[in-house]
């Protein structure tokens, strides 16, 4: 091979040479070789975008799964093995009546309990009326924060004991009530409760209480509440009144109240 056709190949060699090379620094300067990290990056990116967050501006942040305000208890959950909702039985239910009777009238105790309440006077009263000798109507008006209120408590005597089995006629936010479950015994605890205010509830059925002021409101704890004030008897002597309720599993209930004289 002659030196001409020797230096026209090395010529051609490194021309081929250089080809590669400039081909390989354009896919480098086309970022190609950086594609994969890229892709990692877009990714990880797009995945963050599909996280569910949960801020302060969301309507449902301050809500649990069950539609109640963060930090309120959740009394069903509470007893949902082993309790039962008042709700669930009618007033004639042998198994759990006093809980049905309080939790239909739930946001009256409710409204007592938070001293919003300040008057109770009996305007008249129906009692033994001719065919229901085991009932009492007693009609009411309730002074409230808001303004005046009426109603009639719907008193039965059953098993030589009075008790308030309905008020009805009450308006806005006195009315209505709620369907917290409870355990079984709690309906054991409302009867003792009933036993222990025969005296005040005879003296409201037999038309003997006239009417109850509440003068002070002492929140002893976010589940008890005392109320002061005087009682009112149908002769016009009063005494000085004393009311307690208590909440268990959501549910306010009376405790003790003074006899009127």
């Amino acid at each position: 091979m002659s030196f001409q056709k020797v230096v026209i190949l090395v010529l051609v060699l490194l021309l081929c040479a250089g080809g590669i090379s400039l081909a390989a620094w354009k896919i480098a300067d086309d970022g190609e070789g950086e594609r994969p990290s890229q892709a990692a990056a877009e990714g990880s990116t797009y995945m963050s975008d599909l996280e569910i967050t949960t801020t302060p501006d969301d309507p449902d942040a301050a809500l649990g799964e069950d539609g109640s305000e963060e930090g309120e208890p959740d009394y069903n959950a509470e007893v949902a093995a082993e309790g039962h909702s008042g709700e669930d039985f009618s007033y004639t239910s042998p198994d759990q009546r006093y809980v049905t009777e309080t939790q239909r009238h739930q946001n009256f105790f409710k409204a007592v309990a938070e001293g919003r309440v300040t008057r109770m006077e009996v305007t008249s009263v129906d009692y033994q009326p001719v065919g229901d000798p085991n009932t009492s109507y007693v009609y009411f008006n309730f002074f409230t924060d808001t303004g005046r209120s009426s109603g009639t408590f719907v008193m039965k005597f059953e098993g030589g004991l009075w008790r308030i089995a309905a008020i009805n006629g009450l308006q806005g936010d006195l009315g209505g009530g709620t369907n917290y479950m409870v355990p079984d015994n709690f309906e054991d605890t409302l009867a003792k409760e009933i036993s222990d205010l025969q005296p005040f509830l005879t003296k409201v059925a037999e038309g003997r209480f006239a009417y109850m002021t509440v003068e002070n409101y002492n929140l002893v704890s976010e589940c008890e509440v005392i109320l002061t004030g005087r009682v009112v008897g149908k002769s016009g002597k009063w005494n000085p009144a004393e009311m307690r309720l208590s909440r268990d599993y959501g549910l306010w209930h009376i405790t003790y109240i003074t006899d009127p004289p």
